[in-house]
């Protein structure tokens, strides 16, 4: 069986695929798909995100933290550090709570992909079909 694809205007082809709201689409769609995984407590780390044409942006303050998994100290070693001094990482590995995400875990947009990546680029498939 021989299947060809005849493109008419490879440019305009590239930029419906390739667009801001396709991108926009997509990191919409894969913070969705993320938020199972995203550790839980208020629900902050969720909720205040940037999403834009180019990232999905966490911005609470230990959203670092979080998505490293690890515990983060101050020189003095504690995880409460004073005003402008850095933290830095431990071996010590955080631990989550799954009372109300189960499947909590750092770098959860590994997680997510692993688990829902077919259905993430179904969806922009989708998405860009309707186009």
């Amino acid at each position: 069986m021989n299947i060809s694809v005849e493109i008419f205007n490879p440019k305009k082809t590239f930029k419906r695929i390739f667009s801001d709201d396709v991108r926009k689409y997509a990191h919409t769609r894969l913070h969705a798909y993320c938020s199972p995984y995203v550790p839980m407590d208020s629900g902050a780390l969720d909720q205040t995100v940037d999403i834009t044409p180019d990232y999905v942006h966490y911005k609470s303050p230990y959203a670092h933290f979080q998505w490293e998994g690890k515990v983060f100290v101050d020189d003095r070693w504690s995880t409460y550090a004073k005003r402008n001094t850095s933290k830095h990482a431990t071996e010590r590995n955080l631990k989550y709570s799954i009372d109300k995400h189960p499947l909590a875990t750092s770098h959860w947009e590994r997680a997510a992909m692993t688990a829902k990546g077919d259905r993430l680029a179904e969806d922009i498939e989708t998405y860009i079909k309707r186009k």
